[in-house]
């Protein structure tokens, strides 16, 4: 397929396709299943009061907003990201949200880190994997600015267990692997995470598995599915095959009779 993904080639998008970025990362930030995986793993990472965390890839600071904010918390949070608008919406939110002086946000790439080794108590990259150039590296640099005993948390989805409920079976496999090769680079990277793990020197300590489905009706797949179904190009599927799948989805909500599932991961692991 002649596409590449538009999360990680976000500087080049225009400013109706950041919006639409911007709209999905704050909604899963908000869904009450998502929080529940993010909540879960943030436990299990047991960092200090007074931790100095980075934040890879922290777009629109979700995560961010959500460490800091932690009740009793004196640290700070860093977010990188290499988009300098969603930087812009990161600082703003973290300002309303009344955690501005304990977050920092920075422009750069969290494939060659502008920070001191073993400088941080805890990374985090959250749903920011799946959309790396390479992978390993991003890890290695987790691991060389993480202090001994330090800790580093990765969660995003298996993209490759990504699916849909759509009567036409054909049309519904072209959708999926058209909205992969949108927006998703690295769709099992997930399933590659112990051995990247390893590779970098990081002993893994815990791992949380969790299958998201939207089974009757939905918001969560079907929000995704009109955010990113859009920016499929016809090269991969023909507009009104797009257009015919996205009515489904919504009718099949409509009548209580839709599916959508996808495997999410989330691994913690120690320097």
């Amino acid at each position: 397929m002649n596409a590449r993904d538009a999360m990680e080639f976000i500087n080049e998008q225009d400013e109706a396709t950041l919006q639409r970025f911007v709209e999905r990362l704050e909604f899963r930030g908000r869904d009450p299943t998502f929080v529940g995986y993010r909540d879960a793993y943030v436990d299990k990472m047991a960092t200090g009061a007074a931790a100095d965390i980075l934040d890879l890839g922290c777009g629109t600071g979700v995560v961010t907003r959500a460490l800091a904010g932690r009740e009793g918390f004196s640290g700070r949070v860093t977010g990188i990201e290499q988009s300098p608008a969603l930087i812009e919406v990161a600082q703003r939110l973290a300002d309303e949200a009344g955690v501005g002086d304990r977050t920092e946000f920075r422009v750069g790439d969290v494939h060659a880190l502008d920070v001191p080794d073993a400088s941080a108590d805890a990374v985090v990259a959250h749903t920011t994997m799946s959309h790396l150039t390479d992978p390993l590296t991003v890890v290695h640099e987790a691991a060389r600015v993480l202090r001994p005993g330090g800790v580093f948390a990765a969660f995003d989805g298996d993209y490759a267990s990504w699916t849909f409920g759509y009567h036409d079976h054909a049309v519904a496999r072209a959708m999926e692997d058209a909205l992969l090769a949108t927006v998703v680079s690295k769709p099992r990277v997930m399933r590659d995470m112990p051995r990247l793990l390893r590779d970098a020197g990081l002993r893994l300590v815990d791992v949380d598995a969790h299958v998201y489905a939207d089974v009757g009706q939905s918001t969560f797949f079907l929000g995704a599915a009109e955010s990113y179904a859009p920016l499929v190009g016809s090269e991969l599927v023909a507009p009104e095959h797009v257009e015919a799948w996205l009515a489904g989805l919504r009718r099949a909500s409509e009548d209580g009779v839709f599916f959508a599932a996808c495997n999410y991961y989330a691994y913690v692991a120690s320097r």
